[in-house]
């Protein structure tokens, strides 16, 4: 989760100063006279108007008008894109035309697709003999609309589908029809696989989601080379897109691949055992190709647990705040013996030059909860691991609480 706030704040930085140069240079706003927009809305109305007379009947009013992509307090750029609305048979259909390539999509229903998609992920990522065991939480596809050339129009889902291609739409509409109205018919999914499984005659697919898998698949194979390969090979894009099992996590994001794995580590005053993030890195598909941008592998001795007065306290000098840890223990362990009680000092782990708004500390008791992974984990109030990151006073508070088994 922090890597991806980081991301987050750096593209907000980046997005930031182009806006500022942009504001320098006068590069905001529209980019395109009015008279290129009537023209591309022109030509888009006429593809359409074409488009419809072959495909569909009873054709109402048709509405047109030019897609423009608008950077935050930036420019505004005309796309190859004209979008508008039909009427056809007493109800309103939005289209998009591209008026490069004379490409006409529809919104359609995209839980199909996804569920196709699901199928065609696992199988080339080489999970599908391992399928069983995996967890699916959550996962969505969409098309990826290509525009000038190597670049591509925002690829966000409408409130009520996916943008398709309308021949494909067309047709899945006349097997649901013939089905008797019944979604997700042995023909819809026929149409659906082909279309999926031909990435040489359709447009890339941006597929996301987070998958749970067993520990024996090795996730760190999966860098940025695979992803571009998957792309190129099998028409599929993996962006927003999480697997991991309980000890390594891949994700990707903005044209990236990050990877972390955590482990155990013994500690011997506390006789504790902590699991903490071993190694990490991130891989950037660049202007010169594949380079990492991010990696460092943790040291434990940066950690120290320091007796005090009141109990033991915990610093961590990495202030690149890779090291997030979690305080397991084991029966027979001292340290089992108590709750405890956190006190927090934020100032105690920032960055150098970083400040904190709101409270200085945070109070939190903490309670032992048994673990999935052997022994007990010390947990928050709600059950979930504590993570840790440095400054914090472990205090002895009750007598740890025996669980009823």
């Amino acid at each position: 989760m922090k890597n991806r706030f980081c991301m987050k704040r750096l593209f907000f930085v980046l997005l930031l100063g182009l806006s500022i140069c942009c504001a320098l240079s006068g590069c905001h706003g529209p980019q395109y006279t009015e008279e290129e927009k009537e023209e591309l809305e022109k030509r888009g109305e006429a593809l359409m108007r074409a488009w419809l007379d072959e495909h569909v009947e009873d054709v109402g009013a048709l509405t047109a008008e030019a897609d423009v992509y608008r950077y935050p307090s930036g420019p505004h750029l005309l796309t190859d894109f004209v979008a508008g609305s039909f009427a056809e048979g007493g109800k309103v259909r939005d289209y998009l035309v591209n008026t490069k390539t004379s490409a006409v999509y529809l919104i359609h229903d995209g839980t199909l697709l996804s569920g196709v998609c699901l199928d065609y992920a696992f199988e080339k990522l080489g999970l599908e003999s391992l399928r069983g065991d995996c967890r699916v939480i959550d996962h969505a596809a969409v098309l990826w609309l290509p525009d000038r050339g190597n670049s591509y129009m925002g690829v966000e889902n409408v409130e009520n589908g996916v943008w398709m291609p309308g021949e494909l739409v067309l047709s899945l509409e006349k097997a649901e029809e013939g089905a008797g109205g019944e979604d997700g018919n042995e023909e819809e999914l026929e149409l659906l696989e082909a279309f999926v499984r031909s990435p040489d005659k359709r447009e890339a697919i941006e597929y996301g989601g987070t998958i749970l898998v067993p520990e024996e698949v090795n996730l760190e194979k999966f860098g940025m080379a695979y992803w571009l390969k998957q792309k190129e090979e099998n028409g599929i894009v993996f962006e927003n897109f999480y697997l991991s099992d309980a000890f390594e996590n891949i994700s990707t994001y903005r044209r990236r691949a990050s990877y972390e794995r955590y482990c155990f580590r013994e500690i011997e005053d506390p006789d504790i055992r902590i699991f903490m993030r071993d190694i990490y890195w991130v891989e950037k598909n660049g202007k010169n190709g594949i380079e990492v941008v991010e990696g460092k592998e943790s040291d434990l001795s940066d950690l120290k647990f320091k007796k005090t007065e009141s109990g033991y306290l915990v610093t961590f000098t990495d202030y690149d705040h890779i090291f997030d840890f979690s305080i397991y223990a084991d029966e027979g362990s001292d340290f089992l013996k108590h709750e405890y009680h956190s006190h927090e000092d934020r100032e105690a782990y920032l960055s150098p030059g970083s400040t904190i708004g709101g409270d200085k500390y945070f109070e939190k008791d903490l309670y032992w909860k048994k673990a999935k992974e052997g022994g007990y984990v010390l947990a928050n109030e709600d059950g979930t691991r504590k993570l840790f990151f440095g400054g914090e006073e472990l205090i002895p508070r009750d007598e740890r609480q025996q669980e009823a088994s």
